[in-house]
């Protein structure tokens, strides 16, 4: 009996210490599996965390399309992949180009507050084209930055405003266009295809430690993808920052052929660009007291001098057209009827 009574009482103890045993491995799982679970839940809640990106320091290729590094150093910024932020800190650089410049970048850092910058830069030309004053982009924005800055390859401005942009307001229309989430062009079918592919937008963005980049050919090109609305939202903010800049008369003279007093081809006379004439022949000699009469001339070629406002054509305006700027004339320097498409000399 009392080995029965002993072998009863060990064999309670033992189940007593068995189901102890059983509660301290689940609850110990239980912690393990929370803790894991918090660790998995914090490292998921950043905002690149659904595509992919790459976790800094590592390290990161240059890109050819993205905003010059050298132009960055001269105005104090790192490299992007380089820089150190801090918890809930975020940066965003976008630029848009195309072959005609200058090209624009904007720059969106977010800390304690949220700071801004817009940039229009471009290739440095070997000598100045008397001839053509719209590849010397100094001459062709003058007016526009009240100093010109230069690096090893590039020649840059930062452009005077009618009114400093709200930075926090345009950081909100970037923000709510997914810049940190959107699909790169590479992952997009696109529904029509540009002729030349002109336009590029370029990003760089980051949050906290993690950093990823992606372009798109001709934005407008992907009118059928869930980011079409997107990507040309932020195209339209670009272009609204744009157009709050001063942009003043240049005083360059242009000279180009076209068909007809109203245009609207204004072809310069190398050939390199064709311009949207906003304007009518007629009018301007009269303005200029030039001695010529225009009378029923829609199908007779003129060649033209003349001054005036130039303004980007952003794709959105040309898409589809051989227009890349438009220039609305204010002062006729020559004219000449010519016997065709071309300028006399």
């Amino acid at each position: 009996m009392i080995n029965m009574e002993l072998t009863g009482t060990s064999g309670v103890q033992g189940a007593k210490i068995t189901q102890t045993n059983r509660k301290t491995v689940i609850l110990t799982a239980l912690v393990a599996f929370i803790s894991v679970s918090m660790l998995s839940s914090c490292g998921s809640t950043h905002k690149m965390s659904k595509v992919e990106h790459v976790v800094l320091p590592t390290t990161v290729l240059s890109s050819p399309r993205a905003f010059p590094q050298e132009i960055a150093d001269s105005l104090g910024w790192r490299a992007m992949y380089e820089d150190t932020l801090g918890a809930e800190e975020e940066e965003f650089r976008v630029v848009l180009s195309s072959p005609i410049s200058p090209y624009h970048a904007l720059r969106i850092k977010k800390t304690k507050d949220i700071e801004g910058a817009y940039v229009l830069f471009w290739e440095k030309n070997a000598a100045i084209d008397v001839e053509s004053p719209q590849r010397n982009i100094r001459w062709f924005i003058q007016g526009e930055c009240k100093d010109f800055k230069e690096t090893a390859q590039f020649e840059y401005c930062i452009p005077e405003w009618f009114e400093e942009p709200d930075w926090q307001r345009v950081y909100q229309k970037f923000d709510q266009s997914d810049i940190w989430t959107l699909e790169p062009a590479d992952s997009l079918v696109r529904d029509s295809l540009s002729v030349e592919d002109q336009w590029v937008m370029h990003v760089e963005a980051r949050v906290e430690n993690y950093f990823r980049r992606y372009q798109y050919l001709s934005p407008d090109t992907y009118e059928m993808s869930s980011t079409s609305s997107d990507v040309l939202t932020m195209v339209s903010q670009m272009k609204a920052l744009r157009d709050a800049t001063i942009q003043r008369d240049n005083f360059n003279v242009y000279r180009g052929y076209m068909k007809g007093p109203s245009g609207p081809e204004f072809v310069l006379c190398d050939e390199s660009e064709t311009w949207y004439f906003d304007g009518h022949l007629e009018d301007l000699v009269v303005t200029s007291a030039y001695p010529v009469l225009i009378d029923k001339a829609s199908e007779q070629h003129f060649y033209v001098e003349l001054r005036g406002q130039v303004r980007d054509q952003w794709y959105t305006e040309w898409f589809d057209q051989s227009y890349t700027r438009v220039i609305i004339p204010d002062e006729i320097n020559e004219i000449q009827l010519i016997s065709g498409p071309r300028c006399p000399f």
